[in-house]
């Protein structure tokens, strides 16, 4: 009965996970992570009953380092909320492992967790063929990310990852199972509708792993079938060649047709050309020489890819945050080193032996035993997933590493459905420990992100949702006390930061406040993000906190590396600078303003660098820090430095206005010619002036129609009068 009730609650987490935590943000794992608690909870009293054969406890215990590795690098994280995320999903497959160990051989226990799965992936389906007809359609939240058939997942990618399992692991059951025709043929049936929903989803990497876990099926599953001597073996052998072209007509059409979905050109060549993921592992590396053995710590590419980034070798693909590598054993090394990727890649390949081994020489076919389903659907299963996690972070998401844990536990599952022989006290007090150290995470954890997901449910998922600023900050407020997170300080932040734009005296001013006191705390759980700083900076220098925003200003630009598209602290550190040049100008002592506006200037043209095309949010900036530039020399009186800038400022895109203070500085020299007695001088600047007035489209916003009239009218009189003297003008002298 344990073995039953740990498989119920095996599937409800499953079924949580799939429906409301398919994302990046671990408090929505919450009702999942509890329910799965519950089931290893269940476990204990079946395993202190169950003894495994003693040859199993080196594999056991070697697991259990590989998780102790992975477990210690999360709590010494540098940013311990993403070392406890990552942490949650360690507990998570290592629960989902033990748990499915304690279910093998329990027949009702194994019936209840195949039809879990098979219905779940029904359901799916059934989502998905709703997607086709309505791609806005989302069956529990606002919104989807894509427009791609997703299920109930928010991305095509994790839907397909999904899929992919689930249909191999039901088609292993409904083909080797020891069910009834009537139950096996429901199973198929729904396998084959999954797989085939795969290619609805358009994902490419999903695409690849289903023909290479289909693969892999057909291979183990002529295998099991030669050895159990079963009579459809000639005729399957007969049909290999069919299904080996079946699988490849289904990866070059559902390649072709993503493509085509995506107004992208068709062909294997152009589906192999991503760029922005080659690009991505190519960084990886990067971020791996940093600290080879050990690794970064939880998500570490997230924040130590920035100093990788060239945008003239990535282009704009760099635009996007790169929270994953989008591929998950160069994560493993970039996150936790060579040594966590090393002592990773030896488990799952000793399970894949041990798994083949066991197809290849099992127990008596004649024993009434799923053994044979188990290992070739978790061995086909993990085939396929373990493809698309090398195109999509798979892992990073709750629903794949149940799925990865159920995978690991069919592979390992001990023949003769559980073999109890004595004396196998080492394996009883590993899988103990690893149980009670994943339940010690798991319930708390769960419990506190249950409560949390409850109370951002309203503000953040209802198809109807609370939008007012109160009920948002309310319901921020209440998480934060629950679970302090960088991005609730950052949201609620941005609430702030919009009602004091809004809003007027005491209440903007407190609403600013609050919302530099969240991103300072924002900050602190998560110093390596440079999104945080640059909203910091902003806000101080919304308030004119001039040294504290330049200070914020500098570290967003350290944080950020050559992530300048993303982030684009130079920009804003030159906006900043600009704002305050104008409040430094004085007539009387215009030199602080210069100085300024001298370092804008040199902030714009390195956002500009860095960024290497003319962003929309440069354009007008850009001509205005030289416009404001040109007048401060001026004003300065540094003429020559001022026609620099001015000129600089009519070669950019929307700087005709410019030619406008330039033609007025012309002006001014032309008088200053006059004044000493240099009249052809004179009259050479009074032309220039003219010229630059006439060629001004767009007037400066402090220039009226009729200002520019007048002036003209003057420059107009003044070179009629010269030449009426018999003046000839003088080649211009270039300032």
């Amino acid at each position: 009965m344990p073995a039953v009730f740990s498989s119920a609650f095996l599937v409800i987490a499953l079924i949580l996970a799939v429906v409301i935590g398919p994302q990046t943000r671990p408090w929505t794992w919450g009702p999942a992570l509890l329910a799965l608690g519950i089931a290893m909870m269940a476990a204990l009293p079946e395993f202190l009953r169950k003894s495994k054969k003693p040859a199993e406890f080196g594999l056991l215990a070697y697991a259990l380092l590989v998780a102790g590795w992975f477990a210690w690098r999360t709590m010494i994280s540098p940013v311990p909320e993403l070392g406890e995320a990552d942490l949650m999903l360690l507990a998570a497959t290592v629960g989902t492992f033990v748990s499915l160990r304690s279910i093998e051989g329990n027949r009702l226990a194994e019936r209840i967790l195949v039809w879990g799965i098979a219905l779940l992936l029904l359901a799916n389906v059934v989502v998905i063929g709703k997607q086709m007809s309505d791609p806005t359609f989302s069956p529990v939240f606002r919104s989807r990310a894509s427009l791609f058939p997703s299920g109930f997942y928010a991305h095509y990618n994790e839907a397909a990852n999904y899929l992919i399992a689930s249909s191999l692991l039901v088609a292993a059951a409904a083909l080797f199972g020891r069910e009834g025709r009537v139950t096996r043929g429901i199973w198929i049936l729904i396998a084959i509708m999954g797989a085939a929903a795969v290619y609805f989803t358009r994902s490419r990497g999903g695409i690849l792993g289903m023909a290479v876990g289909t693969g892999v099926f057909a291979v183990a599953g002529l295998v099991v079938a030669k050895r159990a001597g079963s009579r459809w073996f000639a005729p399957a052998l007969v049909a290999v060649p069919v299904a080996g072209l079946a699988i490849a007509m289904f990866l070059l059409y559902g390649w072709s047709g993503s493509q085509e979905a995506r107004n992208a050109e068709s062909g294997v060549a152009q589906v192999l050309d991503s760029n922005y993921r080659l690009y991505f592992l190519g960084i990886a590396v990067s971020c791996i020489g940093l600290h080879p053995l050990a690794g970064g710590g939880s998500r570490s590419f997230s924040w130590e890819s920035y100093r990788f980034y060239d945008v003239g070798l990535q282009g704009p693909a760099i635009t996007r945050k790169a929270e994953q590598v989008h591929n998950e054993l160069l994560q493993a090394a970039t996150d936790y080193g060579l040594i966590g990727a090393g002592l990773l890649t030896i488990l799952l390949a000793a399970l894949v032996v041990i798994a083949v081994i066991r197809i290849l020489f099992s127990d008596d076919p004649r024993a009434a035993d799923s053994g044979d389903a188990w290992r070739l659907g978790g061995l086909a299963a993990l085939a396929g997933m373990f493809v698309q996690s090398c195109f999509s972070f798979v892992f990073h998401l709750l629903p794949g590493v149940v799925l990865l844990g159920l995978c690991l536990g069919q592979l390992s599952r001990t023949p003769g459905g559980g073999t109890r022989t004595t004396g196998a006290i080492g394996s009883k007090i590993v899988l103990s420990l690893a149980l009670i150290a994943s339940v010690i995470i798991l319930i708390p954890l769960g419990w506190k992100g249950t409560r949390v997901t409850r109370i951002l449910w309203p503000t953040h998922f209802s198809k109807i949702p609370s939008m007012s600023a109160e009920s948002r900050i309310d319901a921020l407020t209440d998480a934060i006390n629950l679970w302090p997170q960088s991005t609730f300080h950052q949201e609620r932040a941005a609430i702030f930061q919009n009602i004091a734009a809004q809003g007027t005296g005491a209440e903007a001013d407190k609403a600013a406040a609050d919302a530099i006191n969240d991103n300072t705390r924002a900050a602190a759980l998560h110093p390596h993000e440079p999104e945080i700083a640059v909203n910091l900076a902003n806000l101080l220098s919304m308030e004119q906190r001039d040294s504290e925003a330049e200070t914020a200003y500098e570290r967003a630009i350290q944080l950020q590396g050559g992530m300048e598209p993303a982030f684009q602290a130079h920009l804003c550190l030159a906006n900043h600078l600009m704002r305050k040049g104008a409040r430094q100008f004085d007539k009387n002592d215009p030199s602080p303003a210069l100085a300024t506006l001298e370092v804008a200037a040199q902030q714009m043209e390195q956002s500009v660098k860095e960024m290497r095309w003319a962003s929309p949010d440069i354009t007008q900036p850009r001509v205005t820090v030289h416009e404001s530039l040109g007048a401060a020399r001026e004003a300065n009186g540094d003429y020559p430095g001022a026609m620099a800038a001015y000129d600089f400022a009519v070669t950019l895109a929307g700087g005709n206005r410019v030619h406008y203070r330039a033609g007025i500085l012309f002006g001014k020299m032309a008088a200053a010619s006059w004044a000493a007695r240099r009249p052809a001088e004179a009259l050479a600047y009074f032309i220039e002036a003219k010229k630059r007035i006439e060629m001004t489209g767009e007037l400066p916003t402090d220039i009226t129609p009729s200002q520019r009239v007048e002036y003209l009218t003057y420059l107009d009189q003044t070179i009629t009068f010269l030449k009426g003297a018999k003046i000839e003008p003088l080649p211009l002298p270039r300032p």
